[in-house]
């Protein structure tokens, strides 16, 4: 090695270069196959906590105009209504050359009727008198035509909170442009209600007077007793008081008539809402978006599994503060009574998580009759659930006391008792999708049209990190190859400066008797020994580079955004963290520069050994 190393250094501007470029073309294999392999490892520990969902919306058509009456204006406010030809379907998503993981799913929600549990609202306001709507007797506290707000006295509650009975409040006919005159030694009967309305008219201008601080509270108006029940196709069916009156003077033998029984009929359901839960069907359970991005969490028990799903089990998810107001306990029975169905909106529309209820009007069929328990099952609790509360109302948020079923468990999903129907929302539409297979889906539905949906896309960031892998890997691999093309030239040219052209060399050491083996030591120790020592400082100083680069932030955002805006919405991401096992693609890489320089040395000097030394001395020496 000693004679090895002393003929090299005759040339030392050689030598130092074959050092340098050694351990130039080492770092460059190794920080490629070092970058490559964060990417890869980090993709396969995430991979499974990733999921893609997306949720549908379809916009409407065009847009109907109608006007209604203002009584404080003394004017026509124009309401914008959307319209549309017709519902897309969740089979209508069903087109060529898209692959589903669940759905898509168009979810109802559907009204049980409890009254043996105890819900949220009444757990949180016990003693509260509910004023958002009533049927009752009420008589005008004078002679008065209600253009305006005027003064009334409930003198019979027939349905609803009956602490209201013998309450003074206002009352106006706000939505009739020709209301008639009230009596006051007269005694009227109707659904009452508030709708936003403030007081307005002369009560407005005589509380302005007023040098105390007063509250300008809500007035009550009449509601019409028509039914609100559509049929499954969401259509509505004829009803002989769709439009007509609202407010009836009770008199002998009114309530004989159809008014008065269908005043009757709505009266019994008028504080049904207390008794009532949500009931959400799907077919999994990372399809609900408060599930999906956490505001919704288990926290006891178990998820659903896929099996009960596709089989409709009967098990359910459902929420602490339902269980705990109730004393029930995981792997307990709910028995539930599906009474109405709303097709257009999620339960937390109607059902907030604060417990109040926004609930329906005209809970009765075109005949007048109330509409009854449809469908009676138990389901197990197999998890219970927690619901953050953020502080802001969202689109998404559950619903007060709803339970998760599996969709298929319920049997009668045709639109029983319809009181609510509408397009597919991003509150009730959604599927899921495999990972990074967005701009796969946007091509196929774009060649199917379909303008009308649009598609937001939810992956917790996989689009991003997807796409920074990808650059990533393309560079890592360019600086892999480049790193090996550059080795392979090194090798070749210097093992042939440093032992092919050494062949004097071994003429001179063989004839002075030494064999081949000492001759092959003498000129291979010292190149070996600097690829050596080149390959591991290249192969350290790739490592350490590519433990400072990071795969996770270096993010392209090169997701196709040609089909649709907004494509994936970049919220509610998870956060990664880059592997950062790198050392054996380190050391194999070093590995095989150092053992593919070993072998193509050995080669050269195999040839130069196989010649004799007498054709070796004739050889011109090259200076």
């Amino acid at each position: 090695m000693k004679n090895s190393l002393k003929q090299m250094m005759r040339t030392p501007v050689r030598t130092i270069l074959f050092l340098i470029l050694m351990i130039f073309a080492t770092l460059l294999m190794t920080l490629g196959v070092s970058v490559w392999s964060k990417g890869k490892q980090t993709m396969e520990q995430y991979e499974d906590r990733f999921t893609t969902i997306a949720t549908v919306r379809q916009n409407p058509d065009s847009f109907e105009q109608t006007l209604l009456w203002n009584a404080e204006t003394k004017d026509y406010d124009v309401i914008k209504n959307p319209q549309y030809q017709s519902y897309y379907t969740p089979e209508d998503l069903l087109f060529p050359g898209v692959e589903y993981m669940a759905g898509p799913e168009q979810r109802a929600f559907y009204i049980s009727y409890q009254p043996d549990y105890l819900m949220q609202y009444e757990s949180q306001n016990p003693d509260m008198i509910s004023r958002g709507s009533l049927i009752a007797e009420f008589s005008p506290m004078e002679d008065c035509v209600p253009d305006e707000s005027v003064q009334i006295k409930i003198t019979k509650v027939i349905g609803g909170d009956p602490r209201l009975e013998g309450v003074v409040d206002y009352f106006c006919d706000h939505r009739n442009p020709t209301p008639e005159k009230l009596y006051k030694d007269k005694t009227y009967v109707a659904i009452l209600g508030h709708q936003s309305f403030y007081i307005h008219g002369k009560a407005y201008e005589e509380k302005m007077k007023s040098k105390n601080e007063v509250m300008i509270g809500l007035e009550l108006i009449p509601f019409s007793l028509e039914s609100d029940l559509l049929l499954p196709d969401g259509s509505t069916p004829e009803d002989t008081f769709r439009g007509g009156k609202q407010i009836f003077e009770v008199t002998d033998g009114f309530y004989e008539t159809d008014a008065g029984r269908r005043l009757l009929n709505l009266a019994h359901l008028e504080l049904i809402w207390k008794d009532c839960q949500p009931v959400t069907g799907t077919n999994q359970t990372c399809l609900l978006m408060p599930f999906y991005s956490g505001q919704s969490y288990i926290c006891e028990g178990r998820d659903i599994s896929e099996e009960e799903y596709l089989s409709g089990s009967k098990v359910c998810l459902a929420p602490k503060t339902f269980m705990e107001n109730n004393g029930l306990s995981l792997g307990d029975q709910v028995k539930v009574q599906f009474r109405y169905t709303d097709r257009k909106v999620n339960a937390g529309r109607k059902f907030w998580l604060d417990g109040s209820v926004s609930f329906y009007v005209g809970l009765i069929d075109t005949d007048g009759e109330p509409l009854e328990v449809f469908e009676t099952s138990t389901y197990t609790v197999v998890g219970i659930y927690d619901v953050t509360v953020s502080g802001t109302e969202s689109i998404f948020d559950p619903g007060a006391d709803e339970l998760i079923v599996p969709m298929k468990s319920i049997k009668a999903r045709d639109g029983k008792n319809l009181v609510n129907c509408g397009p597919m929302t991003d509150a009730t539409s959604s599927f899921r999708i495999p990972n990074g297979s967005v701009n796969e889906f946007l091509k196929s539905r774009a060649a199917y049209g379909m303008e009308n949906l649009e598609f937001t896309f939810y992956d917790g960031g996989y689009s991003q990190l997807k796409a920074g892998m990808d650059h990533m890997r393309n560079l890592s691999l360019f600086l892999f190859a480049a790193g090996m093309i550059l080795t392979g030239l090194l090798l070749f040219f210097f093992s042939h400066m440093f032992i092919t052209k050494q062949a004097e060399r071994t003429a001179i050491e063989r004839s002075l008797g030494m064999g081949k083996a000492q001759c092959g030591w003498s000129v291979l120790s010292g190149f070996i020994l600097l690829l050596i020592l080149g390959c591991s400082i290249g192969a350290a100083s790739g490592t350490r580079i590519s433990d400072r680069f990071s795969t996770v932030n270096t993010v392209d955002s090169s997701y196709d955004e040609t089909y649709t805006a907004k494509t994936v919405y970049e919220g509610m991401q998870i956060e990664v963290e880059e592997s950062m096992q790198t050392g054996l693609w380190s050391f194999s890489c070093t590995l095989s520069v150092i053992l593919a320089g070993t072998g193509i040395a050995l080669i050269k000097m195999e040839r130069n050994l196989r010649r004799e030394p007498v054709e070796l001395l004739s050889l011109k020496q090259e200076l």
